[in-house]
């Protein structure tokens, strides 16, 4: 733009001065491990087959003192639902929210409920419920995000668009 004179008043930086001011730390938190090879790119044929989920914890709190956030992603269209939390506890109101909003939308039970193997989602009373009303489990292996790729690539998007406001 400078060039063809459309701003003007823009400082001469060369290439040794930008690379100088690029931190480490933070070319380092952009690297991402691919998701693990997959032998079938199945999507559900219908909406609710499979809801991928998963909570991330945010860089900074919110005005009303929410540090995290849990997704829910139907695999048959790929929208996304994003519920805010204070506490990590809270996963299973925020399903139970979800739930009953989806299914009355849609029409259809939720029939598997995608996750990581992580402790939010192993309570006795989650666990309860998702028997009770017939939704399969199924989970990622403990630190190993390319197994629950999908709900991992869109909170890290999610992520990613609200941390360049520092």
């Amino acid at each position: 733009m400078e060039k063809q004179n459309l701003v003007g008043g823009l400082p001469k930086i060369g290439t040794e001065q930008v690379m100088s001011k690029v931190c480490e730390a933070c070319q380092l938190g952009k690297q991402v491990k691919h998701p693990f090879p997959v032998q079938t790119t199945h999507v559900s044929s219908k909406p609710l087959e499979m809801i991928h989920s998963d909570v991330w914890t945010t860089k900074t709190q919110s005005i009303r003192g929410c540090k995290y956030y849990v997704s829910f992603i139907d695999d048959h269209i790929r929208k996304v639902w994003v519920y805010f939390m204070k506490h990590k506890g809270e996963v299973l109101q925020h399903f139970l929210n979800f739930k009953a909003m989806v299914e009355k939308e849609k029409g259809v039970s939720i029939k598997c409920l995608r996750s990581d193997g992580r402790g939010k989602y192993f309570s006795n009373e989650f666990s309860e419920y998702l028997k009770e009303h017939g939704i399969q489990r199924k989970y990622s292996c403990n630190y190993s995000p390319q197994q629950n790729g999908i709900a991992e690539r869109k909170n890290k998007h999610i992520a990613d668009s609200t941390c360049h406001a520092e």
